[in-house]
């Protein structure tokens, strides 16, 4: 039986693929963990491997997929606009530990950061050098959520795990649409080059998706376009 999370993933993705105006590039669904039914399961895995107890804000929207690809692109006049998501599971995550770095730990801040990071979802299939990660401190209500971009580096995001899947689904996985949750900085060049794209992603979204109230998300563009207008 699905979790709650994985019904609303399924129902977004038909959602998408429902639509005249996008064309899906990649679906696949991968294997179920189905021997971590429960969070409570993947929960006592992470926490023999990283030997200290997991923080209970993980519990929201815990789903089994070991990998699960969604990509898509809209039709032309809107070709420009696309998204994407890859999930990995929790316990996959923390077990697969740190990933290869251009920077090295023993030499850069960045690297000894980055070291740190547990990768829980990435963007393979548009290549945009883009991921998001966890980052486990002394915190046991939520890890740290990182953005790392190929262009910038890794930013710190101020949004939850739970949080942050359930806007994936909203954006349906709109490229960068993480930089809405960061702290608006005019000197992040990935935040500042993403805002034109996220301004038309959005506007994509709302004709495409009228149900949705992408207000919220269209508030904090306004913020980040503002900040960084202020720069020039």
């Amino acid at each position: 039986m699905e979790t709650e999370f994985e019904s609303r993933l399924r129902k977004t993705v038909e959602q998408v693929q429902a639509r005249a105006s996008i064309q899906t590039e990649k679906y696949d669904r991968g294997p179920v963990a189905i021997y971590m039914e429960r969070a409570e399961d993947a929960f006592e895995i992470m926490r023999l491997v990283m030997d200290a107890p997991f923080p209970v804000g993980l519990t929201k929207n815990f789903h089994r997929y070991s990998n699960l690809f969604f990509s898509w692109r809209a039709l032309a006049p809107f070709d420009k606009i696309s998204g994407e998501f890859h999930i990995v599971h929790l316990a996959e995550a923390v077990v697969r530990g740190p990933q290869p770095s251009a920077f090295d730990p023993e030499t850069s801040e960045v690297g000894k950061l980055i070291e740190e990071f547990r990768i829980f979802e990435t963007h393979p299939v548009g290549g945009t050098g883009t991921y998001s990660a966890l980052r486990f401190t002394h915190n046991q209500d939520s890890p740290e959520i990182w953005y790392f971009d190929i262009r910038q580096g890794p930013t710190r995001l101020h949004i939850s795990y739970g949080d942050y899947l359930d806007v994936m689904l909203r954006t349906r996985g709109l490229y960068h649409w993480q930089y809405l949750f960061a702290e608006p900085d005019a000197d992040n060049y990935g935040m500042r080059a993403s805002l034109p794209y996220l301004r038309d992603g959005l506007e994509f979204l709302g004709r495409e998706f009228p149900d949705d109230d992408l207000s919220d998300l269209r508030g904090r563009l306004d913020v980040r376009i503002r900040v960084a207008g202020e720069r020039s």
